[in-house]
């Protein structure tokens, strides 16, 4: 199943929102896709043929991949200065929200939220990124934070075996 969750990502997004680059960047910041699987689909949520409306809180990326027989889905948000960390949760969260309804049902996948941030994070943001997870189906995870220009696949290490 994991082998089709690729592929129906990549037929529901519009062409123009997929990110074809070996690195995504926003807001002065990045993240690297070198060492991530091959078989993937990164979709730029600012891509206005996702007709998300401009108020919804979304991340800026989401990464569909697979490996083998490992899928993951990660919503990921880059930010290089300050940010609020409940700002980051509703943001990674209404990315979860999106792809919830590209994934087929029955899915099987390991979820990490990514922040990628540029600054260091001040205690009570990490402290409140602990304590509020985010949300996929039956998965519930702590964001993983990354520093800019850092690899994604550093976060797809850290995730759950799939249920």
């Amino acid at each position: 199943m994991s082998g089709q969750l690729v592929q129906a990502v990549r037929n529901t997004v519009p062409p123009e929102c997929h990110c074809r680059k070996q690195t995504c960047r926003k807001d002065g910041c990045s993240v690297s896709m070198k060492g991530t699987p091959t078989t993937r689909i990164v979709v730029d949520l600012d891509c206005n043929a996702l007709n998300i409306p401009p108020n919804r809180k979304r991340c800026d990326y989401l990464f569909v991949g697979k490996n083998n027989d490992t899928a993951w889905v990660a919503p990921i948000e880059l930010k290089s200065g300050k940010f609020k960390a409940d700002e980051i949760v509703d943001q990674l969260q209404g990315g979860a929200d999106v792809v919830h309804k590209w994934l087929p049902p029955g899915s099987s996948f390991r979820f990490v939220p990514v922040l990628v941030h540029g600054k260091g994070v001040h205690r009570k943001d990490f402290e409140r990124l602990r304590k509020r997870k985010i949300k996929l189906r039956n998965h519930t995870r702590q964001t993983e934070l990354i520093g800019c220009g850092g690899l994604l696949k550093r976060a797809l290490r850290n995730t759950e075996r799939p249920r």
